[in-house]
């Protein structure tokens, strides 16, 4: 029997469709590492902080970027888990978390080495490629796959209904900030809940975005005040932090960019 499933080994398989196609391709890699780094924060080996530069010496305008801070090197048992934390450790200073994750985009795909580890548990059914034309299909063990999405869903009733005095895991907040923060969530027909999102697009140029993901963390926290109240600020800030750097869903990016 499979044992409980990693982080990146949930999103990964949150993104594989009930047909067995990959719903975004470019999202499930990109949402596959950056939960290798929550994964890694859920044990206690890592946080994110933040650095500030002060743009023109203007407080008003700042750049905001995420450091990676290594609290404990112990391997962990994983092969993908204990690699990146070698690597970390590696490193002659502070951690960059956008020039890891680039650096890391460039030579491994994180979704396949978390899909196939789905394969091997019996949580996903390979089915072959057969002829020209039509691609291989990943198939979601349904039952895993339906409890996730319910953890999502459930997860945004706690932050909007913050009055019944329920609260949420730290698991759970890690899981529903990647797949609603990245739009996955639309797929998967999780309600949305309020308070998620900014749109911001239009002051592309004139402030950083950094910034403006700061103030929507902010305010994500407060529409989620006493839900939260039994997770430690800094795995909150880290939690939505990596979830900003989720790849958002594309429609128009499915089994035709997924090679192997």
């Amino acid at each position: 029997m499979a044992g409980p499933l990693s982080l990146p080994e949930e999103f990964a398989l949150l993104s594989l469709a009930d047909t067995g196609k990959t719903i975004d391709s470019g999202q499930a890699t990109g949402g596959c590492a950056v939960a290798e780094l929550g994964e890694l924060a859920l044990r206690g080996k890592l946080l994110l902080r933040q650095r500030v530069h002060k743009v023109f010496g203007w407080n008003a305008i700042r750049q905001i970027t995420h450091v990676i801070e290594l609290v404990d090197r112990t391997p962990v048992g994983l092969a993908w888990a204990d690699e990146l934390l070698a690597e970390l450790a590696n490193e002659p200073g502070a951690v960059s978390l956008t020039k890891l994750l680039r650096r890391r985009y460039r030579w491994r795909n994180a979704f396949h080495w978390h899909r196939d580890a789905l394969v091997a548990q019996g949580l996903v059914r390979h089915v072959p490629r057969r002829g020209l034309f039509r691609q291989a299909r990943y198939i979601p063990d349904p039952t895993v796959r339906n409890r996730l999405i319910e953890e999502v869903r459930l997860a945004t009733e706690i932050l909007r209904d913050t009055g019944e005095g329920r609260r949420l895991d730290v698991h759970t907040k890690f899981l529903s900030d990647m797949v609603i923060r990245g739009e996955l969530a639309k797929d998967l027909g999780v309600v949305k809940g309020r308070g998620w999102r900014v749109n911001v697009m239009f002051l592309d140029g004139l402030l950083n975005r950094e910034l403006w993901s700061a103030r929507r963390r902010a305010q994500n926290r407060a529409a989620g005040v006493g839900a939260l109240d039994s997770i430690p600020e800094p795995l909150r800030y880290t939690s939505e932090a990596l979830a900003d750097l989720v790849p958002k869903r594309s429609r128009n990016r499915g089994d035709a960019a997924d090679g192997d």
